[in-house]
């Protein structure tokens, strides 16, 4: 299993390549989905087609994960309940793939959960994408590096909804931020930022799992007063703000 802390660096290196290299991602692959979502009353399979939109041909393996809430926190964990087709392939340039994915596990009244792990890997006398990246002062590094993308997996009942709640806690100069989904659907919160009188803490990204829990650490926010601001994009792609009362 990945536990959280190694999820949530892999989600600020990819954060961190996508602010300094812009659309590297439209230049290089592309997915089209990028989230699949699977009607759990009807055919159990889903798909989605990457491009290559390089120069050279590229070699992918595809890996499915079940992504999973363990003592509260996230985790991925080899599974046999998708198969995906094909596992391993090379895509000519400007060429396209599509991988197939199907559902082994019969679906329940709470929405499974998984995710596809697509993995570059190296072609021998095929140089790998070179990535530039800012260090600041002036001062530039470039990289031959794997593109690794993961892309989610829901298998949803159509009348499946969430249900969350957010509490904060005071602990010492911190606070503890909780997020409880006692529904049976996921709810992603993306680009969130908390803030109060003043002080702000970039959470990137929330994935409240069906019936889960998890607690999120604000630094310092508990020396400030008055409520928490929390603002996100939700699965919609809509800029929300909500009010969060902290004691």
């Amino acid at each position: 299993m990945f536990p959280v802390p190694y999820l949530r660096r892999a989600l600020l290196i990819c954060s961190a390549l996508c602010a300094t290299l812009g659309n590297v991602h439209a230049q290089t692959f592309g997915f089209n989905p990028t989230v699949l979502n699977v009607d759990a009353t009807k055919n159990l399979v889903t798909e989605t087609v990457i491009t290559n939109g390089t120069s050279t041909p590229a070699l992918f393996t595809v890996t499915p994960k079940l992504w999973h809430i363990v003592d509260g926190q996230l985790q991925l964990a080899d599974t046999r309940d998708l198969i995906v087709n094909p596992a391993r392939f090379t895509i000519k340039p400007g060429a396209s793939q599509v991988i197939r994915i199907g559902i082994r596990k019969k679906p329940g009244d709470t929405e499974l959960t998984y995710r596809v792990y697509v993995q570059q890997q190296a072609i021998e006398g095929v140089e790998l994408p070179k990535l530039d990246a800012n260090l600041g002062k002036d001062s530039t590094a470039s990289m031959n590096v794997a593109l690794s993308f993961s892309l989610p997996v829901y298998i949803t009942q159509p009348s499946a909804k969430p249900n969350v709640s957010m509490t904060a806690t005071p602990i010492g100069d911190d606070l503890n931020l909780t997020v409880k989904n006692t529904g049976n659907r996921r709810s992603v919160y993306r680009n969130v930022s908390v803030s109060r009188g003043g002080a702000a803490q970039s959470l990137q990204v929330i994935a409240a799992l069906a019936g889960s829990t998890q607690v999120f650490k604000l630094v310092g926010l508990g020396k400030t007063t008055g409520p928490l601001t929390l603002r996100y994009v939700d699965e919609n792609g809509q800029p929300l703000t909500q009010t969060i009362t902290a004691p």
